[in-house]
């Protein structure tokens, strides 16, 4: 009747910690739908992927990150720093006298360096003076036209099943294999409570 005993409950953790194992693997094997004829079988993980990834996008989009907090954090010191940066260049490279000579022929003429940098000065000073409002178009251009939750979607689908399986394993390993363990106690539970009813009967 001991061996009895140990055996069913031996047999009872066998059964419940491959159940257990094959449950975990099977969120992500097979990565492409086998055809048994009556019924398919597919990881979980790769059958639900584009629709885990629009979930995932709407959370993060509706409650961790939005276009609009990302807006928020966007140092506006530095894009006029920037702009600035990129007004004296562009000036600099279109305000050249043979530039300004080749689309307006008349212009020779009149045009030499104090000209050329009287305009220069004007350009800039027109445009630095409505940077708050050009920046803020830009920011609001960036945030009506940015679809953030079509991106992580994309990057999601794009993202390897294999890549996915490796890190998730890595970082839930001992987990997973406390929910094996638990599969192997209530397995070997189930097979005591099988010996004591085959005594009772």
């Amino acid at each position: 009747m001991f061996i009895k005993a140990i055996i069913l409950v031996i047999i009872g953790s066998i059964i419940g910690w491959i159940t257990n194992y094959i449950a975990i693997k099977m969120l992500f094997r097979p990565y492409k739908e086998i055809n048994f004829g009556l019924f398919k079988i597919q990881g979980l993980i790769p059958k639900r992927k584009h629709e885990i990834g629009e979930k995932l996008a709407e959370t993060i989009q509706t409650n961790l990150l939005s276009i609009k907090d990302i807006v928020k954090e966007i140092d506006s010191s530095k894009i006029e720093s920037e702009l600035e940066s990129a007004i004296d260049m562009m000036l600099d490279k279109k305000l050249k006298s043979e530039t300004l000579v080749k689309y307006f022929p008349m212009l020779a003429l009149f045009l030499n360096e104090s000209i050329i940098k009287q305009i220069r000065n004007f350009v800039k000073k027109t445009i630095l003076e409505n940077k708050d409002e050009i920046i803020s178009k830009l920011l609001t251009a960036f945030e009506n036209s940015v679809d953030l939750k079509k991106i992580i979607v994309e990057k999601v689908d794009e993202f390897s099943l294999e890549d996915l399986e490796r890190i998730t394993f890595q970082l839930a390993k001992k987990e997973l294999k406390h929910i094996e363990l638990v599969g192997a106690v209530l397995g070997g539970v189930i097979g005591a409570i099988q010996f004591v009813v085959t005594i009772v009967i």
